[in-house]
Order: C-alpha cells, then structure tokens, then sequence
C-alpha cells in the first residue's frame, strides 16, 4: 500500500483517537488518559499478532534480536518520557509556546535519521519539511507577539525536548521495524513492533499509576467503553504510523501528518459542535499564515540587526 494512503489513514484515526480522549480527559486525570492510548490498544494488539502469526515462535524469534529489543524498548521509553514532559509543559501559563516548539519533532526527525541510519533527503525534501514545520507552527500561535516574548523562556527549551523525544520515538520504532530483517513482510514487521511496543508501555504505565494513582482504575473502568473505542483507534492509527515507518523515511510521514490539522477541524464541527466556518476558515489560513511570516521575518531581521550591532 501506498505510503502516502497509509500516513493519512493515520492522522485521520489518530485524531479521532484525541477527539475520544477529549471526552475522557473530562472524566479521569491526565496520565490516566494517556494511559488509555496503551492499555487499551494492547488487548487489539494481542488478538491480532496471535491471530495473524497463529504461534509463540515469532515472540522467541523477535526476542532473539538484540538490535529489535534495544530500538523498541528506548522508543517506548521515549515515548512515555514525551507523554511525561508534554504533561508538564501544560503546568505553565505559557504552555503554547512549548507546544507550538514540540512540533519541530519533524526536523528533529530528519536530523536522528541521519545519525542513526546514516538518510539523507533532497534539497527539496528538506525545504518541504521547513516549510511545513514553520508552518504548522506559525498557525498554532495565536499571539505571536507573545510567543517572541517568551522565545527564551523555560518554556522553550521544554518544548523543544517534547519535540525531541517524540521525534526520537518516532526514529527509535522506524528502526525496530527495519531491523526485523527475518520476517517476509513489512505489515509483520510493523505488528511485531506493535504487539512489543504497545505491551512493555503498557507494563510501565500500569506499575506508574497502580504505585500512585490507583483510584483511576476504577474510574476507566466505569467508562471502559469509551476507553476500548479510544483504545482501537489508538491501535489502528500506530500500527499505521509503524506500516508507514517500515515504506518510506520518518521524516516525509510525519510531515504528511500534519494534515492532522485539518481532521481537527472536522472533528470539532462533529463532535463538539464547535462554529467553524469552513468557508472563513480556509480564508483565515493563507491570511493568518502569511500575516505571521511576515512578522515572523521582520523580528528575525531585527535580532540579526542587533547581533550585528554588538559584534561591530
């Protein structure tokens, strides 16, 4: 399948997946959330590796890869230590600045990919990617005058490490599929990393809030529901992002799945019979993006002027 069709069958169920979290998050704390995005995918995981494998062999043969289980386990760490820092990011007034920054996981990607696996994209592959972050980034700030206000802040430098990690999972689960070089397809790679992936989270996350927030339990229980329907969305949409990793570099997935952002949209109209006009809102885009490109570049020929000025 086409790398491109798998992408956007990702953004699209991913975001799905958060328009189900957004009730959720209404009725359990934070991480208990979070956690829902593991621990409910594992159970879909589990029945569909042992359906599709029908046997414990493939387990003992991806475990007898060291190079599988060092890549799976530090994204799956990173993954969770991303869902901990974006946790934290939103303790502060200025969280939309680290959260705008965190989007920079694209080229943070592109840079990982090439120290790891040695990928290297075009010149105009990597313009693309650019763009799009700057993009992307420049559309999710509303007040850009506060944003370069706290440009330097400690929100910054958070919000850059979230873009960090989530990139490095990103890589880290690109190169556990890779390394299944013993099995025939990339659909099997991309399960298999999944079923891991997905299974040792949720060990982690389970310990975590059974150690300090044992009462959230209960509370998924009572709405379990909507949890498991949360849950399949969250195992669908991963193991696409994994088939997608396995067809094509990292990089050019996730910049596709940004397109993330017009899903959102949709989904607010739907289900939180949120005003959107569609007709204004494809009008504002081009406006608001380009309004703050141009002060985006005025500020930055400002601070190239004043660091002139102090070096001559």
């Amino acid at each position: 399948m086409n790398w491109i069709v798998v992408t956007v069958i990702a953004a699209f169920v991913q975001n799905l997946r958060f328009t189900l979290q957004k009730n959720i998050n209404k009725k359990v704390s934070t991480f208990a959330s979070s956690y829902v995005r593991f621990a409910f995918a594992c159970p879909f995981a589990i029945a569909l590796f042992f359906i599709y494998f029908q046997d414990t062999a493939t387990i003992t043969q991806a475990l007898s890869n060291d190079k599988f289980i060092i890549y799976f386990i530090s994204a799956s760490i990173s993954q969770i230590i991303f869902t901990f820092i974006m946790l934290y990011l939103f303790q502060f007034s200025n969280f939309i600045i680290g959260t705008s920054l965190s989007k920079t996981e694209v080229i943070q990607i592109v840079a990982l990919e090439l120290i790891l696996f040695g990928d290297t994209l075009s010149f105009l592959a990597t313009t693309g990617v650019i763009i799009s972050t700057i993009g992307i980034i420049i559309f999710s700030v509303k007040n850009l005058n506060l944003f370069f206000k706290n440009l330097f802040s400690k929100t910054t430098i958070i919000g850059i490490i979230t873009g960090f990690f989530l990139g490095l999972s990103v890589v880290l689960y690109r190169g556990a599929t890779l390394s299944l070089t013993e099995f025939d397809s990339k659909f099997e790679k991309a399960l298999c990393t999944l079923f891991f992936g997905v299974t040792f989270q949720t060990i982690l996350m389970t310990i975590y809030i059974y150690l300090f927030e044992r009462g959230e339990f209960k509370k998924l229980y009572e709405h379990r529901y909507q949890c498991l329907t949360a849950g399949f969305c969250s195992f669908v949409g991963t193991l696409s992002w994994f088939y997608a990793f396995s067809l094509i570099q990292s990089s050019f997935v996730r910049a596709l799945g940004q397109i993330e952002l017009l899903f959102s949209y949709f989904s607010s109209t739907l289900f939180f019979k949120e005003k959107v006009n569609p007709i204004k809102m494809l009008i504002s885009f081009p406006n608001k993006f380009f309004l703050n490109l141009t002060q985006f570049i005025i500020r930055s020929m400002n601070w190239k002027i004043k660091v002139m000025c102090i070096l001559y």
